[in-house]
């Protein structure tokens, strides 16, 4: 019985995917794809590759497993430039109006450990399923707010089917309505706060996720009518980002859509988000999974077509907001899914035909991971590290990595004004005899590899384009 009950739901959600409307046009467009930046203190162009950092952090004592040695491992062997830092609102406030400055001084530790090392950090104020009193994590157990209503037994059915516990739904109905508990989405403001004052002045803190993958307490509002994309979702934001602006005017705010169906590839119905600064730094961050993978299946025809329509339907997102960045926050799959490798080849080609940034899921040991539990790395690891521009003195053109030749092609505009060089990483273990690298410019250049870095330096004068390929001996 149970599962004729998930099996009716799953089904009626994959009806919603199809008939959803969106607040925006829906043809497809042929154009050339949208130029999104993020910029570093000196001007150059990034595009950010990286891990999401952990799920051992929504537990516990709120931190993630990893040492010094191992973000050491991730920016050097690996190349990554950047990591989804999992926090929660339990953790920073785990009482009423206390704040847990332990916590916040170890999570600071830990956030030194990267950015010590030029990786930036994006904090992620996470949840799933509201928060540990109705089953998930997150958010306070003081912020649960149920009024009497009883959990229903889903032993058995994936995580996610949680959301729609009765108990779930009043504890989201009642923080979302902002009527009468208000005081619950304001102590969520002020606990943002409370980071944003302690970060704002780390550069290489670049920005902040508002929530991990908001979820309704409504589902007509979320998956019929879209009214809660369109409402109280927007109505939170526009309370957070002028807000963390009083605090800190600089860095990158991330928003993220509702998780599904967005993730499958279908539209979203978020308004435009407006920023509370001249210069806006507003990026969206949706996540992607195509849903048989993420079930534990393989790489279908139907999940090729998942991701043809998420890249459709972000490029529609990132227009209507503005021709802004777009970072995919989370992606993942289990090496044991057969096609695992077709789908890593093609979603990650699709990122960087887009300048799309992205962090994987995750890099807890063992499962979904690039490393086992003995440190060793799994399958996935030799597709996350891959030749990329980390830093572009100019603005990128195109770049591509095809790892089955290992040719790695980039143009881009150059700026000799950005007094620091273009950094392209360029990975050891991809060229083990190697590489030729051939560069064309109008202007003359310098270049040197960095063999601790593995990381290209490359110094252009004059303001042509210029055009770096990478092939192994």
């Amino acid at each position: 019985m149970k599962g004729k009950v998930f099996c009716g739901i799953v089904s009626g959600l994959m009806m919603v995917l199809t008939w959803t409307g969106c607040n925006k046009d829906t043809e497809e467009s042929n154009d050339e794809p949208l130029v999104q930046v993020i910029e570093d203190q000196y001007g150059r162009q990034l595009i950010l590759h990286g891990l999401n950092t952990s799920s051992s952090a929504k537990y516990g004592n709120y931190l993630p497993w990893i040492t010094e040695a191992d973000v050491e491992r991730e920016a050097k062997e690996y190349g990554f430039n950047y990591v989804r830092l999992l926090t929660s609102w339990v953790a920073i406030e785990p009482q009423k109006g206390v704040y847990d400055e332990n916590y916040i001084n170890e999570l600071a530790k830990r956030i030194d450990w990267y950015t010590s090392r030029g990786m930036y950090v994006m904090i992620d104020m996470h949840q799933d399923v509201y928060g540990a009193c109705v089953g998930g994590n997150g958010h306070p157990d003081w912020s649960c707010i149920t009024e009497g209503a009883q959990p229903i037994d889903l032993t058995g059915l994936p995580w996610w089917l949680k959301n729609i516990d009765p108990t779930v739904i009043a504890s989201w109905k009642n923080f979302w309505e902002y009527k009468d508990y208000k005081f619950l989405q304001d102590h969520y403001v002020n606990a943002w706060l409370k980071l944003v004052e302690r970060f704002k002045d780390n550069p290489y803190v670049i920005g902040y996720d508002l929530m991990n993958e908001p979820w309704p307490g409504d589902l007509v509002k979320a998956f019929i009518s879209g009214d809660f994309e369109r409402n109280e979702l927007p109505a939170l934001y526009n309370r957070l980002i002028p807000a963390i602006r009083k605090v800190d005017p600089n860095k990158y705010i991330f928003f993220e859509p509702l998780p599904a169906p967005v993730t499958f590839g279908a539209p979203t119905n978020l308004p435009k988000m407006e920023d509370a600064i001249s210069d806006p730094k507003l990026v969206m961050a949706p996540h992607m999974y195509p849903y048989n993978l993420h079930e534990g299946g393989s790489y279908t025809v139907k999940d090729e077509r998942n991701l043809r329509d998420w890249e459709r339907e972000r490029k529609k997102d990132v227009r209507f907001q503005g021709n802004i960045p777009l970072v995919c926050g989370e992606f993942g799959v289990s090496p044991s899914s057969e096609g695992f490798d077709r789908f890593l080849t093609e979603a990650l080609g699709m990122l960087d035909r887009n300048q799309w940034h992205w962090t994987y899921w995750s890099n807890d040991k063992g499962g979904w991971s690039p490393t086992n539990g003995d440190g060793t790395e799994t399958p996935i690891c030799n597709h996350l590290v891959r030749a990329f521009p980390k830093a572009t003195a100019g603005r990128i053109k195109s770049f591509s990595y095809d790892p089955v030749s290992r040719v790695f092609e980039m143009t881009y505009t150059n700026n000799p004004s950005i007094s620091q060089p273009t950094e392209i990483f360029i990975p050891e273990r991809h060229y083990p005899d190697g590489y030729n690298l051939d560069i064309q410019s109008s202007g003359d250049y310098t270049q040197e590899y960095n063999d601790a870095t593995q990381v290209l330096l490359l110094k252009v004068s004059g303001s042509g384009e210029v055009k770096v390929t990478v092939k192994p001996e």
